[in-house]
């Protein structure tokens, strides 16, 4: 089967993330093909989804989820996803979803690559999670609330999911 780069681009991206929304993925893929010549519809994005689902067994579409045959939906990586795509403007540089809790999803974007990791509040061990040297990391919870008396260290944020989903990101105090 020929796919075109928006194509191949969708499926990398459920290759590392295993289960998108569908809004999600568009933005993801407005992010890296939108031109002033150029753009990613709605119905564009329909036909490129029906394309890959009748062309390739193991990728399923429905009304909202866009996913691999052998994967589940997990709500806390939704959720990072979104916190991505609301970082980023829709054009991370390099995504890594990550396996091992409290870790879900990791990417980096801008000039530099700025390399951030969005973790589970809820699974994280005693202590908060030990970051790299540069690396910036944005915490959520189940609740989508903020724990009371969390105190974060410097380079943690934690992102507060609003009534329409999007997130208010906090920070540490510290330098």
């Amino acid at each position: 089967m020929f796919l075109s780069v928006q194509q191949k681009f969708i499926l990398d991206a459920l290759k590392k993330l295993n289960c998108v929304r569908r809004r999600q993925l568009h933005a993801l893929v407005r992010g890296q093909f939108e031109t002033d010549s150029f753009s990613v519809t709605q119905a564009r994005m329909d036909a490129m989804l029906r394309q890959l689902r009748m062309g390739m067994a193991d990728v399923r579409v429905d009304d909202e989820l866009v996913w691999l045959s052998n994967t589940q939906p997990d709500s806390r990586r939704l959720e990072a996803v979104d916190v991505m795509i609301e970082l980023t403007g829709g054009r991370p540089g390099v995504i890594s979803a990550s396996a091992e809790p409290p870790c879900l999803l990791r990417f980096a974007f801008g000039d530099e690559l700025r390399l951030f990791t969005v973790a589970s509040l809820d699974t994280a061990p005693a202590g908060l999670l030990e970051r790299g040297r540069a690396e910036r990391i944005v915490w959520i919870s189940d609740t989508g609330a903020i724990p009371q008396g969390l105190a974060l260290p410097p380079k943690h944020f934690f992102a507060a999911r609003q009534p329409d989903g999007s997130h208010r990101f906090y920070g540490s105090n510290g330098p």
